[in-house]
């Protein structure tokens, strides 16, 4: 059974702070992420369907700005998969957030969300996926300019 498991809810963080700073704020709305982040499982699931076989596992980060209209502008691979289905799943699950209702406006106007989508074909391959996002994460945080980007993690939800 394909999970479409993917990571779209808690805030790392919305400053350009250093992480050793007492001051990092993070306004993020909670009740928000959750509905973005049900939004995207909806998403990957509808781009999946009819579920195929050959849809591989992968670590994808996808970034992208908040429309005027509310909805994804600019998405963009950041980080691929190696592989072209899953990188394409991502993509398409992003850019079709904020259909039903728009997309939260957290930070500023040219803020950039990052949404980190793992797709595993069982829990011990989204455990090492997860792992791997946790190293990039925490190596993409100690760069300062990154510090600013709205990246968005979270918990496995099963496709059945």
């Amino acid at each position: 059974m394909k999970l479409p498991l993917f990571a779209l809810a808690a805030a790392l963080s919305l400053t350009a702070v250093p992480a050793t700073s007492q001051e990092i704020v993070v306004s993020a709305d909670a009740a928000a992420l959750d509905l973005v982040s049900r939004d995207l499982d909806r998403n990957l699931l509808r781009a999946e369907w009819p579920r195929s076989s050959t849809t591989g596992e992968g670590l994808v980060m996808v970034r992208f700005h908040r429309g005027a209209d509310g909805r994804p502008a600019e998405v963009t691979l950041y980080r691929a998969s190696g592989r072209h289905d899953v990188d394409r799943l991502a993509l398409r699950a992003v850019a079709a957030l904020g259909r039903s209702a728009p997309l939260p406006a957290f930070g500023g106007v040219g803020q950039v969300y990052q949404a980190n989508v793992i797709l595993a074909n069982s829990g011990q391959a989204h455990a090492a996926l997860h792992g791997q996002l946790t190293r990039l994460e925490q190596a993409r945080l100690a760069d300062p300019r990154e510090r600013s980007v709205l990246a968005f993690g979270g918990t496995p939800r099963d496709a059945g």
